[in-house]
């Protein structure tokens, strides 16, 4: 993934996360003391990486636009703390900044020396680290008596399984209400839209381009985003593109 389509999936992955985790604030009681004021939010990446990656070349121009966007969470997050992040610090960060939360992550990578490398890179709260098949990985991670509030499924381009395992482990944290998000090239089929029968977020540039499925109670960030995907996409160069479950696939929200 390039430069761009980084700066679009994490757009949105802050987005996502910062909704789910109100979401968890609306429903949890009000706080009577200080000791039962903290709530905890859980978080699981397949694909989470050493949790730094260098700069996208476009981030200047993003951040330089940040006042036209309604949805603040990914700006905020790229200018509170130096370093660009990788996915699973910056929901910590976007956490970090919400009220009465506490932030824990489950990383996954399959590359010791990575998960070596992530250990160095915990800016907020907990980390278990994983080094498993995403697919393994996930299935343990959601069989824990602590389910996870939100997970980024993030499948290797190089997977020889193809897009199934990630429309099963869309399919399967939609029957669980959990919240999620999954990113795949733009070249990738229809029929996993179809399977999953979600919305499809894309963003287009010179023949090239990346997108994501949210689901699972991930989806109800769609309606707050729209435009600034509009405007994200003109800032990245590009254009942005809905892609829709075909019929009879008819589970979708936008």
């Amino acid at each position: 993934m390039d430069g761009r389509g980084i700066l679009w999936t994490q757009f949105i992955l802050a987005a996502a996360v910062a909704r789910t985790a109100r979401a968890l604030l609306d429903r949890a009681p009000a706080a009577t003391s200080a000791s039962d004021s903290e709530l905890l939010f859980s978080y699981a990446d397949t694909h989470g990486g050493s949790g730094r990656i260098e700069p996208p070349a476009m981030l200047a121009a993003v951040l330089a636009h940040g006042r036209d966007f309604t949805t603040p969470c990914f700006h905020a997050a790229m200018t509170a703390t130096p370093g660009h992040p990788g996915s699973w610090v910056l929901a910590g960060r976007v956490i970090g900044g919400l009220p009465r939360l506490a932030f824990e992550a489950d990383v996954n990578d399959i590359a010791p020396e990575v998960i070596a490398a992530a250990k160095d890179n915990r800016e907020v709260g907990w980390t278990r680290f994983w080094s498993h098949d995403w697919f393994q990985f996930l299935r343990n991670r959601i069989a824990m008596a602590n389910r996870p509030h939100f997970v980024f499924i993030d499948p290797p381009p190089d997977d020889p399984r193809g897009p199934g395992y990630a429309i099963d482990a869309a399919i399967l944290l939609d029957t669980l209400g959990i919240p999620y998000m999954v990113s795949y090239p733009v070249e990738s089929p229809q029929d996993p839209i179809d399977q999953i029968g979600r919305t499809g977020l894309e963003l287009h540039r010179d023949g090239w381009g990346c997108g994501v499925l949210l689901g699972g109670g991930g989806e109800t960030v769609v309606l707050d985003v729209l435009a600034d995907l509009h405007r994200m996409a003109a800032v990245l160069g590009g254009e942005f593109i809905v892609r829709l479950p075909r019929p009879p696939a008819d589970d979708y929200c936008i």
